[in-house]
């Protein structure tokens, strides 16, 4: 695509130009592919924030598309919580901003013995958008994708926010 510049601009005019149609599933993730590219994870945190409000509302309507077995649901609590799998098949997650302040994912001890996982934020207002830093297990993350294997193991996920 002419590289990281040009790749990141076509991307971003998908969602200037009103192109992104979260019912059109394989478009979900694209909010996410931002991240990948240092210095542009911003743009993730921007437009995810934008998208959950103008496409998941408490209207009867409040649900973009066809709600395929809980995709766009699903798709709606990953944002929330600050985490998404962005590509199927592969056990990473891109960080965004999570709208609450606490979330405690409750793991089968069966499979997860060493408990549960904690996504905790210092968000007190709703226009605090971008992540200034981020802790996992207490150590500083530097990369706004993690793999499962590191938020099981280090359980507790903590981003500061830019105030």
């Amino acid at each position: 695509m002419g590289g990281q510049k040009r790749f990141v601009d076509k991307l971003q005019m998908v969602f200037d130009k009103n192109l992104y149609d979260p019912a059109n599933e394989p478009d979900i993730a694209y909010p996410y592919i931002f991240s990948y590219f240092k210095g542009e994870e911003w743009r993730t945190q921007k437009t995810v924030d934008a998208l959950l409000k103008k496409y998941y509302t408490a209207r009867p309507d409040g649900i973009p598309g066809n709600d395929d077995c809980g995709t766009m649901s699903s798709w709606a609590i990953f944002s929330m919580m600050g985490l998404y799998p962005d590509c199927p098949g592969s056990p990473y997650y891109t960080l965004t901003t999570p709208v609450f302040s606490k979330v405690t994912l409750h793991l089968d001890k069966k499979y997860y013995p060493q408990g549960d996982i904690t996504i905790e934020t210092d968000r007190t207002s709703p226009s605090q958008l971008y992540i200034n830093n981020m802790t996992l297990g207490g150590k500083a993350l530097s990369t706004y994708r993690i793999s499962h294997k590191q938020l099981v193991d280090g359980r507790v996920l903590k981003m500061s926010l830019k105030k």
